[in-house]
């Protein structure tokens, strides 16, 4: 699997995960039929997924999928890697953490009986938003098929739903993410630093910046490597990189001088 890069596999978790539709196919059904989980084996990404993440799933619609955060590499072990999801359709909203780590994602669906729900969440924020949600989930989303399958996650992985969806994913979840990621960035997945400071420079740009790349080379060439990743972040979130082939070469050279070889190469999936 090149597509990992250096982490060379999946956690365990995701390989149990693997196992159970493996044998959930021989008995005619799967997590795709039923939880609308298609777990990959292969490189899979759009424009929009961030460069540090390591798609793991997808839903079968819209693009929508899931994957590893790790933060450029810095992330020791996927099992520890945050969840982030991507609905490249909904521009401007279209990324999110919903979950800690891969065994919390597992949690969120078998909170949901369905993966496809979970980009629901990228449009909302609010306790009355969550409790119209679940309440519309508990009566649509659930039937005995997923239930049973899930029932059998629960048991095979000992994960278990998570009472108050709401609580975890607006609240536990950025608050774990602010304190190792506290640079804040415009897809709100941050960078990770030690040394965070309240002067940091912030390269101005938003969805319709024409990019002067003589303006952002100096600007690289004055800042240190988490304030250029922030950039680099923010750049990718507005669509700029894509749309702009001199400025895709000049981020491609400035990671590449920060040794961030496996996100040059997932720039070029």
């Amino acid at each position: 699997m090149d597509f990992l890069g250096k982490y060379k596999e999946f956690p365990q978790a995701l390989q149990m995960l693997t196992n159970i539709d493996l044998d959930l196919q021989k008995e005619g059904v799967s997590l795709f039929d039923q939880l609308s989980l298609f777990l990959l084996d292969e490189s899979y990404a759009y424009d929009v997924t961030p460069y540090d993440v390591i798609p793991f799933a997808r839903i079968g619609a819209d693009g929508i999928h899931y994957g590893f955060l790790t933060d450029f590499g810095r992330v020791k072990n996927l099992e520890e890697a945050f969840i982030v999801c991507i609905s490249p359709m909904n521009f401007g909203n279209h990324v999110k953490i919903i979950a800690r780590n891969i065994a919390e994602f597992i949690d969120v669906v078998l909170t949901l009986k369905d993966a496809s729900t979970i980009e629901n969440l990228l449009d909302y924020s609010t306790k009355e938003e969550y409790h119209e949600f679940l309440d519309w989930v508990a009566k649509e989303e659930s039937t005995e098929q997923s239930t049973y399958i899930c029932d059998r996650i629960q048991q095979k992985l000992n994960r278990k739903s998570i009472d108050d969806l709401y609580e975890y994913v607006e609240v536990i979840v950025p608050e774990h993410r602010k304190k190792v990621a506290p640079i804040q960035t415009f897809d709100t997945l941050g960078i990770v630093s030690n040394h965070a400071g309240f002067n940091q420079e912030t390269f101005p740009m938003n969805s319709d910046s024409i990019i002067n790349l003589k303006e952002l080379e100096d600007f690289f060439k004055r800042n240190d490597d988490e304030t250029k990743l922030a950039t680099i972040r923010n750049l990718q979130f507005f669509y700029l990189i894509q749309e702009d082939d001199e400025l895709k070469e000049l981020v491609k050279l400035e990671m590449q001088k920060m040794g961030l070889i496996d996100e040059v190469n997932r720039m070029e999936l």
